[in-house]
């Protein structure tokens, strides 16, 4: 996706501008903290935040002149250093077949080992000779050791570039692998040790991992279970706290980013004479709302024009509900819903009446028969 397009839809919450600036202050080499994990929640985007970090640290340099990209830099404190990225997209790693992977300079090759994956994004040929117990640009059966890893990823900094290693969907690859052959359990769990070992030794070298599956079945068994407290107990052991890139507060912005124009929500302020409007019909049929006065005005606000009842029940319901995709599937049925909406719906708040007559999907509508009994 262009920077330009991505960064206009991205709203620099307070948990994802503070992983931006570690990471990126990380790269530049002015701090130790190597290994992060991602935690999932409701609208976190695992996926967009693994993105926003890749666009921040590739081209730094051609960053789009928007709001979003001076939020972040303004956070950092400094100018974003160019550094060499490498994304492990596990979803994508064929069990049997492999994949594609591009070298820095732009060579293809179809690699299948994880290790060899990272290798051939951090030095092509390179990287693959350096793993190789003979010097040949071939890939190696078992799990490069911590000091062969480190080796490797040093090799960017020779360049006066930073490495950062993107990893997703980490369970989804590592079950199917491990289903396979079992022998390669102990070889993923190594492979990881000895990583995340590597990079805390490589100044400026930092690994953002999202271990779990987005579908739910991966962990629902004793081996996703048992692989899944395998990861977590390698990445503890080196990371910081995990970070959840969006929290409760920032679900409304989130929604206004994505449904409505920049140039339509650019002024908050704007907001507050329909918010006025809008409270006034609410109290003068709810005498505990009309008691809240001031403070209702200002949650109803940030939330606007969103009720903060839906958005509260988004966040604390919804990331409950079983096989529901969360970011994508909310932001989905949000859309659908108010395509709906649009033909019938007055009401100066988007509240749970505009998905009572939402299409009727069966995922759509069993989420909103949940969303409905809660509201």
């Amino acid at each position: 996706e262009k920077p330009e397009n991505f960064f206009a839809l991205t709203f620099p919450t307070h948990n994802l501008r503070g992983l931006v600036r570690d990471v990126v202050l990380r790269l530049a080499g002015k701090n130790d903290k190597a290994v992060r994990q991602l935690e999932l929640t409701y609208g976190g985007g695992k996926t967009h935040t693994l993105i926003t970090l890749r666009h921040m640290a590739f081209d730094p340099a051609a960053l789009p002149d928007l709001p979003a990209v001076h939020e972040f830099v303004e956070s950092i404190g400094i100018a974003p250093p160019k550094a060499r990225v490498a994304a492990l997209c596990f979803d994508k790693l064929d069990v049997e077949k492999g994949m594609d992977v591009r070298s820095p300079e732009g060579k293809v090759r179809r690699l299948k080992h994880p290790w060899s994956v990272l290798a051939y994004q951090i030095a092509g040929d390179d990287g693959l000779k350096l793993l190789n117990a003979e010097g040949k640009a071939e890939e190696r059966e078992s799990a490069p050791a911590e000091n062969t890893l480190t080796d490797l990823l040093e090799l960017p900094l020779k360049e006066g570039l930073g490495i950062l290693v993107l990893m997703d969907e980490v369970l989804m690859y590592a079950k199917e692998k491990v289903i396979q052959d079992r022998d390669w359990r102990d070889r993923l769990v190594n492979f990881f040790q000895y990583l995340s070992q590597a990079a805390t030794k490589v100044p400026q070298c930092c690994i953002v991992a999202s271990l779990l599956a987005t579908d739910p079945n991966k962990t629902s068994d004793e081996l996703g279970r048992r692989l899944l407290g395998d990861f977590y107990d390698i990445f503890r052991r080196e990371k910081e706290e995990g970070i959840e890139p969006v929290v409760k507060e920032d679900v409304a912005e989130v929604l206004r980013r994505r449904f409505f124009t920049p140039q339509s929500i650019r002024d908050p302020a704007a907001f507050r004479p329909h918010v006025i409007a809008a409270l006034k019909g609410i109290q003068a049929v709810d005498e505990q709302m009309a008691k809240q006065g001031a403070a209702a005005e200002e949650r109803f606000l940030k939330s606007f024009p969103f009720h903060p009842d839906l958005t509260e029940v988004f966040y604390g319901k919804w990331t409950q509900l079983d096989r529901f995709q969360r970011t994508r599937g909310v932001l989905r049925t949000f859309a659908l819903a108010l395509r709906e909406a649009e033909k019938w719906d007055t009401s100066p708040l988007v509240g749970p009446a505009v998905f009572l007559n939402a299409p009727g999907d069966v995922t759509l509508s069993e989420a909103a028969r949940e969303l409905v009994t809660v509201a």
